[in-house]
This record gives structure tokens, C-alpha cells and sequence, in this order.
């Protein structure tokens, strides 16, 4: 069954998330114009995006601000970001690793190592002083 256009921005919401995490990465700047050029970026060049076609037009990081402004609110998700200064990916459920996480929400379209791709291609457009990075 497909997803709703609101269905796959949490989805990719969540993917992210993860995928950042993967990546040692604590927390990304939360400057909206920022954070948005960067999703563009990732999402432009991320091979998986075609799963997705609700996330689209000029500014598909204008729907991904949105859907990480609900985040914290969601229930039944596995990862979510808080928000403030930082934007800080988290996962949800007590005592799961991201891996762990990562193969709740991997299928056959999209695999645990396409989320931490696209996780990759999100915290490299961001210059080092906009991300905070695990020790």
C-alpha cells in the first residue's frame, strides 16, 4: 500500500534521524534556511528518493522542516529530533541502539545502509561549526 504524502515525510523524517546518527553526529544547526539547502542537497543526489514521490518540487526541505517540527510529537516512532538551538536526532525507544533502529524501519526499497547514505549526504553540506559530532 502506498504511503501518504504524510506518511513519507515521517518516514524519511525518521530515516534521517537515524541516518545522521550514524554518522557520530549529536546535533545539526537548527537554522531553517540552513537546514533546509541541506536536505535539498541530500535529497537531490540520494538514490532512494524515487520511493517518495510526495516529497518533491523546488523546496522539498521546506516539507522535511515541517515534518521534523512534528517529530517530537509523533507517537510509535523509533527516532525523532528535538529541537532548539540544535536539531538533535534521538532514538526513541529506551535502550535500542541506532543499528537496531535502523533495521526496524530498512525493507526492501530502502535498506539501513540507504538511510545512513542519505544521513551522509545531509551532515556533509553543513560547515563544521553547524554540526556537533559525538566524542
Amino acid at each position: 500500500m502506498d504511503q501518504s504524502k504524510d506518511q513519507q515525510i515521517k518516514t524519511v523524517v525518521v530515516g534521517m534521524a537515524l541516518g545522521v546518527l550514524a554518522q557520530n553526529v549529536d546535533a545539526v544547526t537548527s537554522a531553517k534556511m540552513k537546514l533546509e539547502f541541506a536536505f535539498n542537497h541530500a535529497w537531490r543526489r540520494w538514490s532512494k528518493m524515487h520511493h517518495f514521490p510526495s516529497i518533491k518540487g523546488h523546496d522539498p526541505g521546506n516539507m522535511f522542516w515541517i515534518g521534523l517540527g512534528k517529530s517530537e510529537r509523533r507517537q510509535g516512532v523509533c527516532a525523532a529530533w528535538e529541537s532548539g538551538r540544535w536539531c538533535q536526532p534521538y532514538v526513541t525507544y529506551e535502550s535500542w541502539t541506532v543499528n537496531e533502529a535502523l533495521d526496524l524501519i530498512a525493507d526492501s526499497r530502502v535498506t539501513a545502509d540507504d538511510w545512513i547514505e542519505l544521513g551522509r549526504l545531509f551532515v556533509e553540506d553543513f560547515k563544521p561549526e553547524e554540526v556537533r559530532r559525538s566524542q
